[in-house]
């Protein structure tokens, strides 16, 4: 099976997130969709220091208004090492705040199992220029009214100082006949969500509070 890849010519929103004209594909339900949220912006740090900090989710509450607890709820048998952190397989349940402001209550649970993780490899020069880590949510209704999957790539960039910086590219596409009452009902707070979730790693990665 072809490695996964977009478009070489797909746009995200810069340093904003928007719902987008047309639904983008993912790694595990493929094309399709009813709906897509997307943004996308630069961060002045490493791929790998950007992805580090999006699977060690006890560190959610410093930098994450959107999804600010998380509780693991299994590992994969083949976990050894680093209980605390998201791999391949991991099921965990988000306290989601479509509100993002610092005292708001959450707005819905929502589980989920990491469905990706692994290196972006450049096709020609075979070399690792990234990586990707997704999920899909669980349930509780049957993926033919309902499915969706969160895709977030870390993809290297030669700063203008020569530094190594991070394209950040985040989206999540939703399938099925009860899409399109997610999307009225809360496709704002997604959308208002995923920039709030943005801000945060990208000041955390960079060094900020």
């Amino acid at each position: 099976m072809a490695p996964f890849s977009l478009p070489a010519d797909t746009a995200f929103p810069a340093d904003k997130a928007a719902i987008l004209p047309a639904p983008l594909p993912t790694p595990s339900h493929g094309a399709g969709g009813s709906f897509s949220i997307a943004c996308s912006t630069r961060i002045n740090a490493p791929p790998l220091k950007c992805l580090d900090i999006v699977r060690r989710p006890a560190d959610y509450p410093s930098w994450n208004p959107f999804c600010r607890l998380v509780k693991i709820d299994s590992q994969p048998p083949s976990t050894t090492s680093s209980p605390d952190q998201f791999h391949l397989g991991t099921v965990f349940t988000f306290d989601v705040h479509f509100n993002t402001s610092p005292n708001s209550k959450p707005s819905t649970k929502s589980q989920e199992r990491v469905s990706i993780l692994e290196d972006i490899v450049d096709p020609t020069s075979k070399k690792v220029i990234g990586h990707r880590i997704g999920w899909i949510q669980i349930g509780p209704q049957p993926d033919w009214m309902l499915k969706c999957e969160r895709i977030q790539e870390f993809i290297e960039v030669e700063g203008a100082d020569g530094k190594v910086t991070t394209e950040y590219r985040n989206w999540e596409t939703f399938y099925g006949l009860l899409a399109v009452v997610v999307k009225l009902a809360a496709g704002e707070g997604v959308r208002k969500g995923f920039e709030g979730w943005m801000g945060g790693l990208k000041r955390k990665a960079e060094g900020g509070n």
